[in-house]
């Protein structure tokens, strides 16, 4: 809980029900921001599949269940967020695949011009807002 306090702006509340489980992809390589926003959506009734780094992500979506919403972190080592947002638009397979963006990075929002991303969230984010994008895509 002590990472998720660091992470979020106010703690959680309230649990929130959803009636189906849907499965989000979680890309972020710091591992306690990971397991907070993973504890959060599995709270939220939804199914989380994580990867530390773009290479990781990419080769989670050839291997798993196609995410309703990928939860994407932009300053990574290895294989970044920029890089993964590069491969996934040049991969037909990806098509429909929605990313929402999530990072500390100053210049987040020019991740919105790659297909498929909703948005951008800044770190550090309310929960209630995050949960607000995955209740309406996923």
């Amino acid at each position: 809980m002590y990472a998720l306090r660091l992470l979020l702006r106010r703690p959680i509340t309230r649990r929130m029900e959803h009636p189906g489980r849907h499965l989000v992809l979680l890309v972020d390589d710091d591992v306690d921001i990971r397991d907070a926003i993973a504890d959060v959506l599995q709270e939220a009734g939804r199914e989380v599949v994580t990867a530390a780094d773009g290479d990781e992500a990419l080769a989670k979506l050839a291997s798993v269940a196609r995410p309703c919403l990928i939860l994407l972190d932009l300053m990574m080592p290895h294989v970044d967020g920029w890089e993964f947002l590069r491969r996934l638009s040049e991969g037909a397979w990806a098509q429909d695949l929605w990313v929402l963006v999530i990072s500390a990075h100053g210049r987040a929002r020019e991740a919105e011009v790659y297909p498929g991303v909703l948005g951008t969230m800044q770190k550090p984010f309310d929960v209630s807002e995050l949960l607000t994008w995955v209740e309406a895509h996923c």
